[in-house]
């Protein structure tokens, strides 16, 4: 996959990026990125939750709060896509 195959806007990237205490390098975020693997651990999770709720206001299910939602940008995405679509129907 790359960047071309996911259509987040910049600002997830930035609320992303922000959380993470390790570089991902410059350019665009890779959507298969292992985030943990750039330092989002549990405390980061948390806290991107709160801003990604807070900036898209939505609210993620239980259910969806697993580490495969918080594996990989495209992954974290796809949740959040999801949520705003229900969010707004």
């Amino acid at each position: 996959m790359t960047t071309a195959d996911v259509q987040w806007d910049a600002d997830f990237e930035k609320l992303l990026t922000s959380v993470l205490p390790r570089s991902t390098g410059s350019g665009p975020l890779d959507p298969s990125l292992d985030l943990k693997s750039v330092g989002l651990d549990s405390m980061a999770t948390i806290e991107l939750l709160v801003r990604l709720e807070g900036a898209y206001d939505v609210e993620f299910p239980e259910e969806t709060l697993t580490g495969a939602t918080f594996a990989t940008p495209s992954a974290l995405w796809a949740v959040l896509d999801a949520q705003r679509a229900a969010a707004h129907a």
